[in-house]
């Protein structure tokens, strides 16, 4: 018998090494450009939220960073270096490495829900007297499981659509046997024929964008009785709130094109907010066989990309507040802020505030996280 040839994949790369990928826009540097993305990651996770704030930290640790770093400097980069950095690395780049890295430490199992939605930077709004603003976003893929971003595609407003980034972001990912819930912007035809393609499952909110599918999923709620009921009540400190979930599992006279449908589904949510009483209906589809109380959790887990990504990033780390606006630095900013959020994550901090009360200013334990 011949010899068998044992082909052994390449071990997964750290994030220092993912930095090292992005292209250095520089001719003569002076240092390597992973080490100033690493000095401002750091300072991010530090609570520093600009450009002085990233340079006092810079000063206020260099003894530390340059030990724990293993850097043969003398001093560290200051102000102009680290702007100069944020305005003008390529944000397509940054966006690879992100997606690279995040692929190579944050595994996605099958049975996982994926939320994918887009977070518009309020920095980035221009034309604030026209009914058509340009602005960038970031769409997001955050895996409700592990509390983490499992890759990104920046946009601009009048240069993209967020329904082609999304479906642009699912081919990057290549995800297998997953649920993907989506607002009701990506209820879209070939968006959920895609993920069907590529072997996932998905949810999604059905709204007056796509006004023929909802009526006649109004029209089927109103002549069938739902196989499956589950209602919840809430109480919280100003708000009550009564959630029934119906699903109907016999699908009539819905486009073909939808493909992959086998349920559908109505939420009704009323109550009262701040003692005022509210009343709402929204209907979903999906390609999941589920009882209406399975629907009711994967539909209420979808907002975790709401209150465990982009709430974070803009209450906790500032992202809203940001003023910084040259170049690329407000998408490179965006990413920055998502690699702290997932290496909070990554530490065991589920809540961004309590891995900042913890973990600010300590170089050696934020440092050891890249490794």
């Amino acid at each position: 018998a011949g010899d068998v040839c044992e082909v052994k994949s390449a071990p997964a790369m750290n994030l220092i090494e993912h930095l090292e990928q992005v292209r250095d826009f520089r001719t003569q540097p002076r240092y390597p450009l992973s080490v100033i993305l690493l000095l401002i990651i750091m300072g991010v996770m530090s609570g520093c939220t600009g450009y002085r704030a990233l340079e006092d930290f810079v000063a206020r640790h260099q003894k530390a960073l340059l030990e724990v770093m293993d850097l043969p400097f003398k001093r560290l980069p200051c102000f102009s270096t680290l702007r100069r950095t944020m305005v003008r690395v390529d944000f397509k780049s940054m966006t690879n490495a992100f997606n690279a890295w995040a692929q190579d430490t944050f595994a996605v199992s099958a049975h996982e829900q994926v939320a994918v939605d887009g977070k518009s930077i309020r920095a980035s709004v221009r034309d604030y007297d026209k009914a058509y603003q340009d602005f960038v976003s970031i769409v997001s893929a955050f895996s409700v499981q592990q509390g983490v971003v499992i890759g990104l595609e920046p946009m601009s407003n009048l240069g993209g659509s967020e329904i082609v980034t999304v479906q642009t972001l699912l081919d990057l990912l290549k995800l297998k046997g997953v649920c993907l819930s989506f607002d009701a912007l990506h209820a879209q035809k070939k968006t959920l024929q895609q993920i069907i393609e590529s072997g996932n499952d998905y949810i999604v909110a059905v709204k007056a964008n796509q006004p023929t599918l909802l009526n006649e999923l109004k029209t089927q709620f109103e002549q069938m009785m739902p196989f499956s009921i589950d209602t919840q009540v809430e109480q919280t400190r100003d708000r009550q709130t009564q959630r029934t979930v119906s699903v109907l599992d016999t699908i009539e006279r819905i486009d073909p094109r939808w493909v992959g449908v086998q349920r559908i589904i109505r939420v009704e949510r009323s109550g009262t907010r701040a003692n005022q009483p509210y009343d709402e209906t929204i209907f979903y589809i999906s390609s999941l066989a589920m009882d209406a109380a399975d629907f009711a959790q994967r539909i209420r887990d979808h907002w975790h990309i709401e209150n465990c990504l982009h709430w974070p990033k803009d209450v906790v780390l500032k992202e809203d507040d940001s003023p910084v606006c040259d170049g690329y630095a407000l998408i490179n900013f965006a990413i920055v802020r998502t690699i702290a959020v997932n290496l909070f994550r990554k530490a065991g901090f589920k809540s961004v505030t309590k891995g900042l009360r913890h973990l600010a200013h300590d170089i050696p334990q934020l440092f050891s996280f890249f490794q």
